[in-house]
């Protein structure tokens, strides 16, 4: 496994090229980010390159929502300008979300005139055309999210729905994006989660529950967690997106030696 820090909650005063290098001090390198249109790309490569630090992961649309077939044409070219960031930086994956967020986190639209099925319907269409358009050298991960806290509104709540999709869409390139805060707020039992969707999974988030801060700050077992991951034969990433409860330099520091310990 490999561990990856989202570089946006972190070091709120410092630039994104600026956080890198505070990230890299600490050992990781691997990162990932949200938006890329508020980010000086090349800026963010050369900081990369200067750290040999790897951005492996970052979110493929803001804009449109496979849910709703009206804004798939939204959608697909907001991945197509993603996709060419993504080959400036070598990055080779990209998250997506059956439902477009604000700034702020709340949902652009519910679409709650769709029945339910007929979103479903709409998110395998859409993913098909996002992995047709998508070159075979980027995968693709599609994250449930909570609706109690962060996201009401938000369609793909659960690991079942999730798995359910990605069997109807059947491309290996295309997996789920398993964030354990998210699914833990929802109540999910996170070691059946791991231990019945793992072969489905492409990528892990962590942050503790409640609070989405750092591991350890809140009720998980992070160990037992993270351990059972390992143990399944996951090798993939495990990417930290949390807001630090600590400052942002001590909260760096706890991940490091819970993942030297496991």
């Amino acid at each position: 496994m490999k561990p990856v820090i989202c570089i946006e909650p972190l070091y709120p005063d410092l630039s994104p090229t600026e956080k890198i290098a505070r990230i890299a001090s600490f050992g990781f390198k691997y990162i990932e980010f949200w938006n890329w249109r508020d980010k000086d790309i090349p800026s963010l490569l050369n900081a990369c390159s200067r750290h040999q630090v790897q951005v492996v992961n970052f979110s493929g649309h803001r804009v449109g929502s496979p849910a709703a077939k009206e804004t798939h044409h939204l959608f697909l070219q907001d991945l197509a300008d993603a996709v060419a960031t993504a080959k400036q930086l070598d990055c080779h994956k990209l998250m997506l979300l059956t439902n477009a967020l604000n700034p702020d986190g709340s949902v652009t639209d519910a679409f709650d005139q769709i029945p339910d099925d007929e979103k479903c319907t709409n998110i395998v269409l859409g993913l098909k055309k996002a992995l047709e358009a998508v070159p075979e050298d980027i995968d693709l991960v599609l994250e449930p999210l909570n609706i109690l806290i962060d996201h009401p509104g938000y369609f793909l709540k659960d690991m079942e729905t999730a798995a359910a999709l990605i069997h109807d869409v059947n491309n290996p390139r295309l997996k789920i994006l398993c964030d354990l805060y998210h699914l833990g707020v929802m109540g999910s039992d996170l070691q059946h989660v791991i231990s019945d969707f793992i072969q489905g999974i492409g990528y892990f988030h962590i942050a503790d529950f409640p609070g989405r801060h750092e591991p350890g700050t809140g009720s998980a077992d992070w160990p037992e967690l993270l351990g059972l991951i390992k143990e399944k034969g996951y090798t993939g990433y495990v990417g930290f997106e949390y807001f630090p409860q600590q400052d942002s330099d001590a909260s760096l520091a706890a991940i490091k030696q819970l993942w030297d310990a496991l």
